[in-house]
């Protein structure tokens, strides 16, 4: 085996469709340019260490206390499905998500280890922001332990440990996530089916409003009576499929005008503050459009990431609010071994 191998995925932004996804409708969304990297190590302790640089974590293991944990958590998410407790009782660290992953995948194949292993994580990209932080150190990971070991397994099983392990912490993941970190460029996605779409040439930025109070989980929850018994998801269908039709045409004004739907129906079922409300109404009256591109927030003043689509510049409107404009620029490349 290699003595050292690092894989990258992207992060992601979701153009049309988020909520509506999980229960079967279209969604479009892109990775860009923001990225987790994992890398995996070889070690001589009979171990696995963990190093999570942004969380300043450092914490060796046994894979019986691994296969411990990850039983822990098993029971904590059925129990979450039978509904005694809440999604973020689940995941109690952050970090809990990557030892699953790496559990998982150990136990599910059966690998017995020659030697220990440092798994040392990082990432740039907001974490409970929006841009798939979490989807993007799964996928990262699994393909660095992957190719470390020179095992190769199907995409589709490789997707599959990855929701498993985006279960924990979203409650019901869509997959949509691990499609795109793993496979980059533009995606449209319905029911676990993917197809290619081109990036869009439009003027795309990001502002970032701040991690909400309520996880992606809580607002899964928040709102699914409402996609469960209503027709709202038919209306995020329909404007999904009018920013598909735009999007192949590179047709900006329509993008935009989809976009600005797909806020009001975002702020109909309720994961947009009031705060960013108004910072998108003062960005629509510079002409621009701006939606949320993450689960939103169910509390709280902050939303994640806000994606706007202007041919000017609003940086002026967007400092009167408090924020900073980022621009951002397609990934074509997803999950990679560097």
């Amino acid at each position: 085996m290699k003595t050292q191998l690092m894989a990258r995925s992207p992060a992601k932004l979701v153009l049309s469709g988020e909520h509506a996804v999980v229960y079967g409708n279209p969604a479009i969304a892109m990775a860009i340019d923001c990225y987790a990297e994992s890398t995996i190590l070889s070690s001589l302790t009979p171990a696995i260490l963990f190093n999570f640089l942004n969380f300043h974590y450092a914490k060796s293991f046994t894979l019986q206390t691994l296969n411990v944990l990850k039983k822990r958590l098993q029971d904590k998410y059925h129990a979450f499905l039978e509904g005694q407790c809440g999604i973020r009782d689940v995941l109690k660290r952050p970090f809990e998500l990557l030892q699953y992953t790496v559990t998982d995948l150990l136990e599910t194949w059966n690998i017995s280890l020659s030697q220990g292993l440092e798994i040392r994580a990082s990432s740039d990209i907001p974490m409970g922001c929006g841009m798939g932080s979490s989807a993007a150190l799964v996928m990262s990971t699994l393909y660095a332990l992957l190719h470390f070991l020179k095992l190769e397994i199907d995409p589709g099983r490789i997707l599959y440990l990855g929701r498993q392990a985006e279960n924990l912490q979203h409650g019901y993941s869509s997959g949509l996530d691990l499609h795109l970190v793993m496979k980059g460029g533009c995606l449209r996605f319905e029911k676990g089916q993917t197809k290619q779409r081109p990036i869009p040439n439009i003027p795309l930025s990001i502002v970032q409003t701040g991690r909400p109070k309520s996880t992606t989980g809580q607002c899964v929850s928040a709102v699914a009576d409402q996609f469960k018994f209503t027709t709202i998801g038919n209306d995020f269908s329909s404007v999904t499929e009018a920013f598909d039709e735009a999007l192949q045409r590179n047709d900006i004004k329509d993008l935009q005008e989809c976009i600005r739907e797909n806020h009001r129906l975002l702020v109909k079922i309720g994961v947009v503050p009031t705060r960013i409300q108004e910072f998108i109404t003062a960005i629509e009256r510079e002409g621009g459009a701006a939606k949320i591109c993450g689960a939103g927030s169910v509390r709280g003043d902050n939303a994640g990431v806000v994606l706007i689509v202007s041919e000017r510049d609003l940086s002026p409107a967007v400092q009167n609010h408090g924020y900073a404009l980022q621009t951002v620029r397609g990934d074509v490349r997803g999950t990679h071994v560097l």
